[in-house]
C-alpha cells in the first residue's frame, strides 16, 4: 500500500508541474502579425491544452484514490464493491474499477 501511495503522491506532483509549464506557457505566448503564424500558434495552444485536460482529468483521478485511501476504501471497486486485483493496482494506481467492471 506504501509503494502505491508513494506512486500516486509522485504521479500527483508530476502532472501538477506538467500542468503549470503548460499554464505558464500558454500564458507566455505571443502572438506574431503574420497570419500563417497565428495559425501555427493556434494549433500549438490547442495541443497544449487538450495535453492540459488530460493532465487535469488525470490528476483528478489521482485526488479520487487518495481520498479513498484515507476513507479506506481504496482498491475497491467503485461498480460491483468488489475487490481490485493488485496486479491492475500496481499498474493503474488510480484505476476506480476491477478489470471486469472498467470492461
Amino acid at each position: 500500500m506504501v509503494d502505491r501511495l508513494d506512486k500516486l503522491l509522485t504521479l500527483k506532483e508530476e502532472l501538477s508541474a506538467r500542468i503549470a509549464k503548460i499554464n505558464t506557457e500558454l500564458h507566455n505566448r505571443r502572438t506574431s502579425g503574420k497570419f500563417s503564424e497565428q495559425v501555427v500558434d493556434r494549433q500549438n495552444d490547442d495541443v497544449l491544452l487538450n495535453l492540459k485536460s488530460e493532465a487535469e482529468q488525470e490528476l483528478e483521478q489521482i485526488n479520487h484514490a487518495l481520498t479513498k485511501i484515507e476513507n479506506s476504501v481504496y482498491g475497491i471497486c467503485e461498480k460491483c464493491h468488489g475487490k481490485i486485483s493488485s496486479e491492475r493496482l500496481d499498474a493503474i494506481p488510480f484505476a476506480a474499477n476491477c478489470r471486469n467492471c472498467f470492461e
